[in-house]
């Protein structure tokens, strides 16, 4: 069963539509289409983006995300909390975020007992990190079999539900979060576009994918990040063993 979250998330944002193939249709400017191979195009909401191929060497140049991926356990909130400065403190099921303005983000997480398949609500909210040059704190929410994103703003408090593990750019202005979802299970498989605002975090685009799923995003400047992606095979699958390729995708502004 899907959580909840993911479900309306994925459903209320109109950039959001699986990828169909570009060779089948013509497809209008907002539409989507499948990356079939590393050079090939992604329709956003803004236009038509061409994908390059790139390599392991250029992408391996470039700082991985600030906020290591942590894992489903209340050991590693305490190691994270330990450089939160106060700031952001676990009080039993609560997690407390507090925004330079004052406000006090409140995160409750799902009691134990009621933490079951059956309860497309339940949810576990883990202090995950912080992304001081874009003024964002980052809370992973674990659900049944799938997770989700949580940016809280330092400065505001203000809140953004996403999906995936976030890159930030050298300025601090944008993130993309990569969500690797054709490995089985309810994980939605999308990439993000983030932009930070001077009140907080605010959602450019995101997009569903079939055909490929993205890793880990990587910015080679403030225009371009390079995307380490997996495709699926003739039968639409996503072996363990499928091979990995690198994109260029430039971020239109």
């Amino acid at each position: 069963m899907k959580p909840t979250y993911c479900v309306l998330l994925l459903a209320a944002l109109p950039a959001c539509r699986p990828d169909a193939p570009a060779t089948e249709q013509a497809a209008p400017p907002v539409a989507t289409a499948t990356v079939a191979h590393p050079a090939d195009t992604l329709h956003l909401p803004t236009g038509v983006v061409q994908l390059l191929p790139s390599s392991a060497e250029e992408f391996n140049k470039l700082p991985a995300s600030s906020v290591p991926d942590v894992a489903n356990d209340s050991l590693e909130e305490v190691k994270s909390l330990a450089t939160a400065q106060g700031r952001v403190r676990r009080t039993g099921r609560d997690l407390l975020l507090k925004a330079d303005n004052g406000r006090e983000v409140r995160l409750t997480s799902t009691p134990a007992a009621e933490f079951t398949i059956q309860n497309g609500d339940a949810v576990r909210y883990q202090y995950q990190g912080s992304l001081p040059g874009a003024h964002q704190w980052v809370v992973r929410a674990w659900f049944w079999e799938s997770t989700g994103t949580l940016l809280v703003d330092q400065r505001t408090g203000r809140r953004l539900e996403v999906l995936g593990q976030p890159a930030m750019s050298a300025d601090g202005r944008f993130l993309v979060l990569t969500s690797p979802g054709l490995g089985g299970g309810d994980q939605p498989n999308t990439v993000s576009l983030v932009q930070i605002d001077d009140d907080g975090p605010r959602l450019r685009w995101q997009r569903e994918l079939t055909a490929w799923q993205a890793e880990e995003a990587r910015w080679a400047h403030p225009g371009i990040t390079i995307l380490k992606i997996r495709h699926t095979n003739a039968q639409g699958e996503l072996p363990n063993d499928a091979p990995v390729s690198y994109v260029q995708l430039p971020m239109p502004r």
